[in-house]
């Protein structure tokens, strides 16, 4: 059996019943979850973010927030609960009471690559956390020393090729996404590139700065100040579509690596037993805080993709990244350490 085979087989109990996880879950409460469709909600609600105050996600999930809350005629309350991953800000939500009244602004890191990488999670998705909606994309880019570092994306290649020793690349840690999608390109163009994990994207570009490694894979947000002042330079985009704001730069994918596409994906997850009816609003209140103008234009500038949908559309994205990186991983033998 070919190692996507395995990997398909093991995505299939995870996620491939998402949509009857919920439509099981809207049956067992659905007298209960009526009475009381038209009061939900009556008091302020819980938002966790799994990641520190000030940082991209937990910027982008205060402005959700703020929209949704529009929406939903009372508060949103954002909770930063960071650590491990995401998976302890997760796993909270997981645990809390099944009322949708806590959500989380969770990242595919904790919803998808862990439960790929640990074993031993004290949570499992979609059973514990279920789908409500896909929220957006953070879009990343390949970065290299503006003054060091290779003119284009296949002269980085090139030079993976033919250096003895091959390149190295910063990640903010691993199993982040970042990480993963220097593996997935490694995959793809059949490269000697290898990671080196930081503490952050801030520390990697240090060492990007000083030579120490060759790129990084980081985010169009973290990214832009140093571009513009000199520091970087962009070589392509991670993403499936060249943005908006920046519309010279090409993706990945049309620079000779067709299909490739890796970013970080965040999405709404209640916990196990919550109302259908209750999802269904919170979800109907995100597709309307995602039409926001003053949202849209903030996501477009700090290379942030809105996305939106129906719960099951966002279980049937988190089986196909399950599988994807499911792959990716077992490939590339990827342990936590």
């Amino acid at each position: 059996m070919h190692s996507k085979s395995r990997t398909t087989a093991l995505a299939q109990p995870l996620f491939r019943h998402a949509g009857r996880w919920l439509l099981a879950t809207a049956v067992a409460v659905s007298a209960h979850a009526t009475a009381l469709a038209d009061t939900f909600p009556d008091k302020p609600v819980r938002m966790v973010v799994p990641f520190s105050a000030g940082g991209t996600m937990d910027t982008f999930g205060r402005l959700v927030a703020g929209e949704m809350a529009k929406a939903l005629g009372t508060s949103v309350v954002i909770e930063n609960l960071t650590g491990a991953g995401g998976s302890i800000g997760s796993n909270n939500v997981a645990r809390s009471a099944a009322d949708g009244y806590s959500f989380c602004f969770c990242a595919t890191g904790s919803t998808v690559i862990l439960p790929l990488m640990d074993n031993k999670l004290p949570y499992k998705v979609p059973q514990d956390l279920l789908p409500v909606a896909h929220v957006l994309r953070i879009e990343q880019t390949i970065v290299v020393n503006a003054d060091k570092g290779a003119a284009s994306l296949a002269a980085l290649v090139e030079q993976a090729r033919t250096k003895p020793t091959g390149l190295l690349y910063g990640t903010p840690g691993i199993g982040t996404s970042n990480h993963l999608a220097g593996e997935l390109f490694k995959q793809a163009s059949g490269t000697n590139i290898e990671p080196l994990h930081y503490k952050g994207e801030a520390p990697a570009l240090v060492d990007l700065l000083s030579g120490q490694i060759d790129f990084m894979i980081a985010s169009v947000s973290f990214a832009e100040p140093h571009v513009k002042a000199g520091k970087m330079r962009v070589l392509a985009l991670t993403g499936p579509n060249r943005l908006p704001n920046y519309p010279a730069i090409a993706t990945i994918a049309e620079s000779g690596f067709p299909g490739y596409e890796a970013t970080t994906q965040v999405g709404l997850h209640v916990p196990k037993g919550t109302p259908r009816e209750r999802i269904d609003k919170l979800n109907a209140a995100l597709n309307q805080a995602l039409q926001s103008k003053e949202l849209r234009e903030r996501m477009a500038a700090n290379g942030v993709t809105p996305v939106g949908g129906t719960p099951e559309a966002y279980a049937q994205f988190l089986t196909q990244e399950y599988e994807k990186w499911g792959h990716v991983i077992k490939q590339a033998g990827i342990k936590l350490q």
